[in-house]
């Protein structure tokens, strides 16, 4: 493994470009995780789920590849963490009551693989998380907002560091690998009042790392864009919904 990977470059800035799990959301997942105790996080990154799920009891085992994302979880109270793939998980089959990954299917080439190696660890139950945006590509209207924030960046000294490739997977991809028990849909909310530029801005620092772009640097490439781009994109203010796909561990491991 390599000694740094991309999400080290935004672990300092990544909370608080990202909201905290919804109360809908740690609702889904203490349901789901009903009767279990002990948790793997596969992906923990800064600990945005494995803190909260701690302090509902569960005892979290954190795993990824960035130590720094780490670093930060472990500030948060998280004490057991793994640096490992998600394809060869350092723990004995069945060890835990159950395995949870969130917002890592799109870092990973084989998801099918990882849901297996998931499977075998876990006893009771195997959850991912599926927002619904995953499954489809970005409008035309903001791809072409986010290519012209990296020309731009690029022309004022700040080239934008390259993201590693990003894989997309469906419901019914993901159903094919085994069949799920359940799948719970929770409605989100967006920032309160965010607009246009505001989005835009929060993109440029989630994806971006825009954290190494001066404020005034980043403020220019905003208004720039604006001036560009006018109008605002279609579907803005579209409702957002994210979904917990759950599964039996032996159908997984069974493939079935």
């Amino acid at each position: 493994m390599s000694e740094e990977v991309e999400f080290d470059r935004i672990a300092p800035i990544y909370d608080e470009t990202r909201p905290r799990p919804s109360e809908g959301e740690l609702a889904a997942l203490t349901a789901l995780f009903s009767g279990c105790r002990t948790v793997l996080d596969a992906g923990v990154g800064t600990g945005r789920f494995a803190a909260p799920l701690r302090s509902h009891g569960f005892e979290v085992i954190g795993v990824d590849l960035s130590l720094g994302m780490m670093r930060r979880a472990r500030a948060k109270g998280v004490p057991q963490l793994v640096r490992a793939t998600l394809f060869q998980l350092p723990l004995a089959d069945r060890s835990v009551d159950a395995a949870f990954m969130s917002h890592v299917l799109q870092l990973l080439p084989d998801a099918s693989r990882a849901l297996r190696e998931l499977g075998r660890v876990a006893r009771r139950q195997v959850v991912v998380q599926l927002p619904e945006w995953f499954e489809r590509s970005p409008p035309e209207a903001w791809r072409l907002r986010r290519a012209r924030y990296v020309e731009l960046a690029a022309e004022m000294g700040y080239p934008v560091p390259e993201r590693g490739q990003r894989y997309r997977y469906t419901l019914e991809d993901l159903s094919a690998v085994a069949s799920p028990a359940a799948v719970h849909v929770v409605p989100l909310s967006r920032a309160p009042g965010e607009n246009t530029d505001e989005r835009l801005s929060r993109w440029a620092m989630e994806m971006l790392g825009g954290g190494h772009i001066p404020p005034e640097v980043h403020g220019e490439i905003l208004r720039r864009l604006r001036a560009e781009f006018p109008a605002d994109p279609p579907g803005t203010d579209r409702p957002r919904t994210t979904r917990f796909i759950a599964w039996d561990p032996v159908r997984l491991r069974a493939g079935t």
